[in-house]
């Protein structure tokens, strides 16, 4: 199944809301958190809020992938950019 830029920015919008919450309670970025995890230095056997967390980082972590894809390759902002260019609001060509 193939994602819209607006499935991939609603499921990416809702993974930072999830994610939130464990930054909170762990006092801790998830990027660095998922860091250590990856590297295997924090212990997930007994707390699934770390595997839970770990989950929801790596669908982060995909999504901003296909959507930096997506603006690269097909770059649904080219003709909004261009209606402002005209408009005189962007300076530079697209």
């Amino acid at each position: 199944m193939r994602l819209s830029v607006e499935d991939i920015l609603e499921d990416l919008h809702a993974a930072e809301r999830e994610i939130q919450p464990y930054e909170k309670k762990y006092h801790m970025r998830s990027e660095y958190f998922y860091e250590l995890y990856k590297e295997g230095l924090i212990e997930d056997k007994t707390n699934f809020d770390f595997q839970a967390w770990a989950g929801i980082y790596e669908i982060k972590l995909d999504r901003e992938r296909l959507y930096k894809n997506c603006v690269i390759t097909q770059n649904p902002f080219r003709e909004s950019l261009k209606e402002l260019s005209a408009d005189g609001v962007v300076a530079e060509e697209i």
